[in-house]
């Protein structure tokens, strides 16, 4: 047995006892938001809205045990986006001692994750060598699937969880003689009625330092949730549901549908940045020197 399918074995037995125990219990709250899927080649459309739809109790269990499981590509949808349940179960070790065996199977299962993804990563060189090597062993498998973690928290008293959603530009300084190579070669390429934004967008870069150059790139808006514990507030990712192994009673708040047009205040102290034009998929911006 190779050390990928030694892991992914181990990892497949810890999640289905880990779901045997979870369908056998009753929780204390449990909720399950599975939000909807991106259909394949519609990875590049903006999203303008996300609508959510709650479970709860047994239902919630069923499908926070799905979506644990759920490991391998569905032809109808992309590979390039995560199928996501947000939610969180709420399990009292006093209502079920069975509880208590909950945060070593998590541990075993994150751990065999872990394992597969640093042998794939330190054994391979090339995406291709690494596509390769798993789909030999775990035919089918979706990769961004196979290596996210269960949350499982155990150890602190958390007093509640809010859900909401994240949304964050990616923000990078790009080499400027790369940037107008590539803007001038669309121009070579492009017809008249697309010369004259690229025209003017060139001109722009002219006259802007490199140091002053930013490039931002949208991402994907997504699920998160906010911790409370004690005086202390962590805020997670949560596209898979939280498990909460404790006695104390837990605070919910919603997941409430996403809408593109709500847009957050912008903050005050917040460094004003020219917009040279878009290119690629992408802002390019000017800061103050």
């Amino acid at each position: 047995m190779t050390v990928i399918s030694e892991h992914f074995d181990a990892m497949h037995r810890d999640i289905r006892a880990l779901n045997n125990i979870l369908k056998r219990m009753r929780p204390m709250a449990a909720l399950a938001y599975p939000l909807p899927n991106t259909p394949k080649g519609m990875e590049s459309e903006p999203v303008k809205t996300i609508p959510v739809r709650e479970h709860t109790g047994e239902e919630a269990v069923s499908l926070a045990a799905a979506c644990y499981q759920d490991l391998h590509i569905n032809p109808s949808y992309s590979q390039k986006v995560a199928r996501r349940t947000v939610g969180a179960i709420w399990l009292s070790p006093l209502r079920d001692a069975s509880a208590l065996e909950i945060p070593d199977l998590v541990e075993r299962i994150n751990a065999a994750k872990t394992a597969i993804e640093e042998y794939v990563i330190g054994t391979f060189s090339t995406r291709q060598e690494r596509f390769e090597a798993l789909r030999a062993e775990c035919p089918g498998i979706m990769t961004m699937h196979l290596y996210r973690h269960i949350r499982c928290f155990t150890h602190e008293k958390v007093l509640s969880v809010r859900f909401t959603w994240q949304r964050k530009d990616s923000l990078s300084k790009p080499v400027k003689n790369d940037l107008v190579r590539r803007i001038s070669e669309e121009l070579e390429r492009s017809g008249p009625d697309y010369r004259l934004p690229l025209e003017q967008l060139l001109s722009r870069l002219d006259r802007v330092p490199e140091s002053s150059l930013r490039v931002r790139r949208q991402v994907r808006v997504q699920p998160v949730a906010n911790i409370r514990v004690g005086d202390g507030l962590k805020t997670v990712t949560a596209p898979m549901p939280l498990l909460f192994i404790q006695e104390q009673p837990i605070k919910h708040k919603a997941l409430a549908e996403f809408r593109a047009e709500d847009q957050r205040k912008t903050r005050s102290d917040k460094v004003a940045a020219e917009i040279l034009g878009t290119f690629g998929g992408v802002t390019i911006e000017a800061f103050p020197a």
